[in-house]
């Protein structure tokens, strides 16, 4: 069904899980035992690694792996991560977890929980509500964000093999920025542009992902979305992270050449972290 398999998820000591070092809590999930989702150490966790939590838990019950979820050692973090719906989409996919029950409460604009969406239909109306946060006080920011999320979303519904993602998305008032992730567990990156163009490796497949026309549909107009949105980070200052297989690729400011970096476990699927500045 897909290249790659399970992986467990343990939160290392800095507790952080974030769209710039989720590799380093990957570990490969051999074997047919139980997936691991261990969040004993999490301290603070940004859009990347609510979706990526919920694209582990996908991946495992694809392939028919049991979930062994442990929650964060500290109340305010877990009572967090219930109101920004993890439960609730862990159960969704029959994950038992033990994180609490909270009164549900109106989050404002500060974030936007985790959502799920299916089909375009879907995607309309989850880009529509987070985008709707911003138009009051943020009204330039409408546009570039919706397109941000837009061409994000579909490349999950049009080129992963799944008929749905994850996204989740927030904004951060200390350091000015806006923060969304879209993932999904699907075929990878590589995997996905192999019909079409030479992808030896992970590294390769990322780097082609953002060039323009590079598209595993082969028809004319295709393969513009992934580098529109590094055009519309650099306009706003900010950066565009592509995690596939076992690698990871930042590009900051709207430049074409990407930081890349290696991770310890394929990542079970594709993740987009995008950043614009307020």
């Amino acid at each position: 069904m897909t290249r790659t398999g399970c992986v467990d998820v343990a939160v290392c000591t800095n507790g952080e899980l974030t769209y710039d070092g989720i590799g380093g809590h990957l570990r490969p999930a051999g074997g047919t035992g139980p997936v691991e989702i261990d969040l004993t150490r999490l301290r603070f966790i940004d859009p990347a690694g609510l979706v990526s939590l919920a694209v582990v838990a996908e991946r495992a019950t694809l392939l028919r792996r049991p979930v062994r979820f442990r929650k964060p050692a500290g109340g305010d973090v877990a009572n967090y991560l219930t109101r920004m719906r993890l439960g609730a989409e862990l159960g969704v996919l029959d994950v038992v977890h033990d994180l609490p029950q909270v009164r549900e409460r109106r989050l404002g604009h500060r974030l936007v929980e985790l959502r799920r969406f299916d089909g375009e239909a879907g995607l309309d109306t989850v880009a529509a509500a987070l985008v709707q946060t911003y138009v009051d006080d943020h009204p330039e920011l409408v546009q570039p964000l919706y397109a941000a999320l837009d061409e994000m979303a579909r490349n999950v519904l049009e080129h992963s093999t799944r008929s749905h993602g994850y996204v989740a998305l927030q904004r951060y008032d200390n350091r000015g920025d806006i923060s969304f992730a879209v993932g999904d567990s699907g075929i990878g990156l590589r995997e996905r542009l192999a019909a079409t163009v030479p992808v030896p490796d992970d590294r390769t497949a990322i780097v082609r992902a953002s060039q323009v026309h590079v598209s595993s549909i082969d028809r004319p107009g295709r393969g513009r979305g992934i580098s529109r949105v590094i055009g519309i980070t650099g306009e706003h200052r900010g950066s565009v992270t592509l995690v596939s297989g076992q690698a990871s690729g930042t590009f900051r400011r709207g430049h074409p050449d990407s930081e890349l970096t290696d991770l310890p476990a394929s990542y079970p699927g594709t993740l987009a972290h995008v950043r614009l500045s307020l």
